[in-house]
C-alpha cells in the first residue's frame, strides 16, 4: 500500500533583529515606519519565534512530515541580516532541499533596494528548484514541483517592494498568470491535485477582497484563472489568521495558514494526500509544542 503524502503549510515568522543593530542608512526609507513600530510593541509578538520554530521541527520530525511549504514574509524589515537568520533558523526544514517550496512575502523584499528580490533568492537558491523551468516568466516564478504521481505544488510571486509607507498591497505579474494558464493544460500536470501557492490572500475569511492598500489588487483575475483547476487547493499567507473557505465558482478551496510564530495567533495546516484525495487538519501552539487542533 502507498505511502500517504504529508504536507506542512506555514507563513508569516517575521524574523527581527535588535533595532539598534540596523545600520543607520537603512532609516531613510519606508523601515523607518516599520521599525518604529517594532518599537512600538510589534516586535514583542514575535519575540518567542526561535522556540516556535524548534517546536515546529519537532513536530515536523514526529509527524512524519513529507513536504513543507512556506508562503512568506521570513522577516519584517526585508533586512539582509534578518533573511540570513531565518534561513539559518529554517535549516532543518529544507533537507532535503527539493522538499521544500517558497514564495517571498512582501515584507521579504520590503524597499527598492537594489535587486530586492535578489536577496531572498541569494539565501532561498537551494530550495528554488522548478520541475517545469521552461515556464518561468522572471526569477524564478511560476515554480513547479512535481510529487510523486498524483501531486504537485505551483508557487506564484505575488510579492513587490513597496515604497510607500502606507502602501503593502501586492500583484501577480500578468505573465505569471499567462504561465499558469498554460500549466493547468500541461499534461504532465493535469489529473494531479494541484497546490498553487502565493503569498497574498485572494480572499479574507469573510469571502471579501481584502484593502486596496493591503491585498492582492488582481485577486479576481487570480481566482478566474484558478477556474482551470479541477482537483486543488490555493495556499497563502500575509493574513495572520488561519482560516478556509470556499469561492463560489472556484472548486479548489483555499487556505490561509496565517501565522506560524505571532503571539495569540498561532497556526499552520497539515494536508494529508491519499492518492488524489486531500484531507486539511489545522494545528495550533499550546504553549511548548504544535498540536492538532481538535
Amino acid at each position: 500500500m502507498q505511502k500517504s503524502l504529508r504536507i506542512l503549510h506555514f507563513s508569516d515568522i517575521h524574523v527581527n533583529i535588535q533595532i539598534r543593530h540596523m545600520h543607520w542608512k537603512k532609516w531613510f526609507s519606508k523601515r523607518a515606519i516599520g521599525a518604529i513600530n517594532l518599537l512600538r510593541g510589534r516586535a514583542s509578538y514575535f519575540d518567542d519565534t526561535e522556540k516556535k520554530l524548534a517546536a515546529l521541527v519537532r513536530f515536523k520530525e514526529e509527524n512524519d512530515i513529507d513536504i513543507v511549504i512556506n508562503t512568506g514574509d521570513y522577516t519584517a524589515l526585508g533586512l539582509r541580516s534578518e533573511l540570513i537568520l531565518a534561513r539559518q533558523l529554517l535549516d532543518p526544514f529544507m533537507t532535503p532541499p527539493q522538499n521544500y517550496i517558497t514564495v517571498p512575502g512582501n515584507h521579504d523584499i520590503y524597499v527598492h533596494e537594489g535587486n530586492s528580490h535578489y536577496r531572498f533568492s541569494e539565501q532561498f537558491c537551494s530550495v528554488l528548484q522548478n520541475d517545469l523551468p521552461e515556464y518561468c516568466r522572471g526569477g524564478h516564478w511560476p515554480l513547479i514541483r512535481l510529487l510523486g504521481d498524483n501531486a504537485a505544488v505551483i508557487a506564484i510571486d505575488s510579492a513587490r517592494p513597496n515604497p510607500v509607507p502606507w502602501k503593502s498591497s501586492g500583484e501577480i505579474p500578468p505573465e505569471q498568470l499567462q504561465a499558469l494558464e498554460e500549466i493547468l493544460k500541461d499534461e504532465r500536470v493535469k489529473g494531479r491535485f494541484l497546490f498553487v501557492m502565493t503569498h497574498y490572500a485572494p480572499r479574507l475569511s469573510n469571502g471579501e477582497p481584502d484593502k486596496k492598500l493591503h491585498g492582492l489588487i488582481n485577486a479576481d483575475d487570480f481566482l478566474e484563472t484558478c477556474k482551470g483547476i479541477e482537483n486543488g487547493a490555493i495556499l497563502f499567507g500575509h493574513i495572520h489568521k488561519t482560516y478556509r473557505l470556499h469561492v463560489p465558482g472556484v472548486k479548489s478551496e483555499l487556505f490561509c495558514a496565517g501565522s506560524a510564530t505571532m503571539q495569540g495567533h498561532e497556526g499552520c495546516w497539515v494536508y494529508e494526500m491519499e492518492g488524489k484525495k486531500m484531507q486539511a487538519k489545522q494545528i495550533g501552539w499550546d504553549g511548548e509544542n504544535y498540536c492538532f487542533v481538535e
